[in-house]
């Protein structure tokens, strides 16, 4: 088994939005996307991670905003997409990272946390799919429209260079 190593960017000129970038799965994609050359919105709820983030990606040398978003809010993101194109450019990729696990006993009838991860886990990410679905049609629609922007496909070149083994 072999396994490649990405060592150019791929991502160069790409526009990506991640949810859920505070901590964990959401900033360390980020981070990766960053350093394949992606220009990154961060999205959360704590300001203060986002712009720790976008420090971290500006210091190894990438470009990163921080929108402090609360999912769930079906106005809030579609109000990102604006401040996106604004500051970045068109979406290409969206990683719809925001996300909860609330762990109690059924016994317990947490309803409160079973509605919190129905409005975050299910009503959050179809907030963003809708919010930048124009985004993705437009990014789509370029990509298959020419032989250059094929090649630029991020979708193509990551998954040929992703590391994977054989």
């Amino acid at each position: 088994m072999t396994a490649a190593l990405i060592t150019r960017a791929p991502l160069a000129g790409c526009v990506a939005v991640v949810t859920g970038s505070s901590s964990g799965i959401g900033a360390a994609t980020a981070l990766r996307l960053a350093a394949l050359g992606a220009n990154v919105a961060v999205l959360a709820r704590s300001k203060d991670r986002l712009d720790e983030l976008t420090a971290s990606i500006g210091a190894a040398g990438g470009t990163a905003i921080a929108i402090p978003v609360d999912v769930t809010g079906r106005q809030a993101v579609n109000d990102t997409t604006d401040q996106v194109a604004e500051r970045l450019g068109t979406a290409d990729l969206v990683v719809n990272d925001a996300g909860v696990q609330l762990i109690s006993p059924i016994t317990d009838l947490r309803q409160d946390d079973w509605q919190r991860q129905i409005d975050l886990n299910i009503t959050g990410v179809m907030n963003v799919l809708g919010a930048f679905l124009a985004h993705l049609t437009t990014a789509a629609a370029a990509a298959s429209g020419s032989r250059k922007a094929r090649a630029r496909r991020p979708a193509a070149d990551v998954g040929r260079n992703s590391g994977r083994a054989h």
